[in-house]
């Protein structure tokens, strides 16, 4: 036990390892972009098409667009949704940058709400007390590939006539009461960058709505609002997925769930393995209505700076998603959006703590790794 440890600290367990899952899919990916780069079809081709009708078929929802990562996503699905100067977009302060970025470069005001006692999603009470006339939408992150509980907050959005965008780059398959995330809002927006569980081989993104007139602007908003050559109906941006990309997401749908569920059975391990520790909050257990992917493997502990340097120690790389709230970044009061007191979500901004669960982990890894971890908290 102790050689096969050492075997295994001194080859590294990396968060995420790219070359593993490469591997089983180079011969067809290969073969693919011979075949695009012999025709010279770099751009709208056969491939970006199969992708968005796979992939609204895979969500369930009637239009995908594949656009060039996911902050280009998180952007035109903004503004698609017709958000814009002197609106405001409530969200939660413990996701990415690129869903403050979108909101402001649609010329909106992005609103926080602390983190919910339990999970990673937004506050229901506070979304009531915070919204205004000015409120327009609210922005959720199904982070870490947890699915938010979406019924209540579409209530509230229902309630106030607001819009629910739904921000979906970690969530790729998860599901809320057997629909998958991204079918519920006007706008469901996905990041297929180099670390997602639907991942490229490069930046990319994509898309989807059920409204007919929020596809019409996704569509072209993504080709300067070029519906013909050189006949612009509005201003746009340049966010195309390009072919090669296509072709990768295109491929690599075809064994999402497998690897999602390999992901679970990994996931799953740990929780059997570490719920006796208590000083080890584990993230949420799946119910009826909440289907995880488990983009990530996040745990919680006071413990964690020193948790993470004993795990560097015997060859296991951690990760912290993400350590800084956005009303603590230096973008967000050069901006002037507001001060908050946001106690919750600067606590877990603290004590997280991201551990391998790349669905190519082996066992003795993942064996490995459970031993480091109680062998921290003995």
């Amino acid at each position: 036990m102790v050689a096969s440890s050492t075997n295994t600290m001194e080859k590294k367990i990396p968060l995420l390892d790219l070359h593993r899952g490469f591997e089983p899919l180079e011969k067809e990916i290969k073969e693919e972009w011979d075949n695009i780069l012999k025709s010279m079809k770099l751009l709208n081709g056969d491939n970006l098409k199969k992708f968005e009708e796979s992939f609204a078929n895979y969500l369930g929802v009637l239009y995908a667009y594949g656009v060039s990562s996911g902050t280009a996503s998180l952007m035109l699905g903004v503004i698609a949704s017709n958000i814009g100067s002197g609106d405001e977009v409530i969200l939660h302060p413990n996701c990415f940058m690129a869903a403050v970025e979108a909101i402001k470069i649609a010329g909106a005001k992005p609103v926080l709400v602390d983190t919910e006692k339990s999970g990673f999603g937004p506050d229901l009470d506070q979304i009531e007390r915070a919204i205004s006339e000015k409120t327009k939408a609210i922005l959720i992150v199904h982070m870490y590939g947890h699915p938010i509980n979406v019924g209540p907050i579409l209530d509230i959005c229902n309630k106030h006539g607001l819009k629910l965008i739904e921000d979906c780059s970690h969530a790729h398959g998860a599901e809320y009461k057997g629909r998958k995330v991204g079918s519920f809002g006007h706008v469901g927006c996905f990041s297929c960058g180099v670390v997602k569980n639907l991942n490229a081989y490069g930046d990319a993104g994509v898309v989807v709505t059920n409204d007919e007139n929020t596809a019409y602007h996704l569509n072209y908003l993504r080709v300067h609002g070029q519906v013909k050559k050189n006949n612009h109906v509005f201003y746009g941006f340049n966010s195309r997925l390009d072919e090669l990309q296509a072709a990768v997401l295109r491929i690599k749908l075809k064994y999402l769930d497998e690897k999602n569920a390999r992901r679970k059975e990994i996931a799953r391990r740990y929780c059997e393995a570490l719920a006796d520790i208590t000083d080890i909050t584990l993230p949420p257990k799946d119910k009826i209505n909440c289907r995880s992917v488990y983009h990530q493997f996040v745990i919680r502990t006071s413990q964690r700076d020193s948790l993470a340097a004993h795990l560097k120690s015997r060859g296991i790389d951690t990760g912290v998603h993400y350590p800084i709230p956005l009303h603590l970044q230096a973008p967000w009061k050069d901006n002037n959006f507001g001060t908050y007191n946001l106690p919750r979500a600067e606590r877990l901004a603290q004590e997280i703590l991201s551990i391998p669960v790349f669905p190519e982990l082996r066992d003795d890894e993942i064996n490995y790794i459970i031993e480091s971890i109680r062998e921290f908290f003995k």
